[in-house]
């Protein structure tokens, strides 16, 4: 009797055993896969990130010449405004001379009026005096 319990309980043990063996059979099995499905991923994750690193790269290197070419049209804007700054104020000093010599000229033509006309009218007077 006990040799009957004695098999029986090897038999149990031999089924837990095969039940256990499976189990980690399967749990590798199924690690394998995960590892598999992991490595694809994080091989497509790569090459994503490697072709956004290189568009980055590339996008990068636009905005620097774009930054370079905006710097040089300012710059050549910032010469031309004060080129066109200077030309102004010269015309603005040409047109201030100007205005003054004519405003001296038109104020001297307008006191030589001013004593001709009192010169006249001075005359005027005289000889109106001296018909009477």
């Amino acid at each position: 009797m006990q040799v009957d319990w004695l098999t029986i309980f090897v038999g149990i043990i031999a089924v837990c055993a095969v039940f256990i063996t499976t189990v980690i059979v399967f749990i590798g099995l199924q690690t394998i896969k995960s590892m598999q499905q992991l490595n694809a991923f994080i091989g497509h994750v790569q090459n994503e990130l490697s072709f956004i690193s290189t568009k980055a790269a590339l996008t990068l290197h636009e905005v620097n010449e774009l930054l370079g070419h905006l710097k040089e049209e300012t710059r050549s804007i910032g010469e031309k405004s004060k080129l066109s700054l200077q030309e102004l104020h010269g015309l603005i000093t040409f047109v201030h001379d100007e205005t003054k010599d004519l405003a001296l000229k038109a104020s001297n033509g307008i006191a030589k009026v001013t004593i001709g006309s009192l010169a006249i009218g001075a005359l005027s007077q005289l000889l109106k005096k001296k018909n009477q």
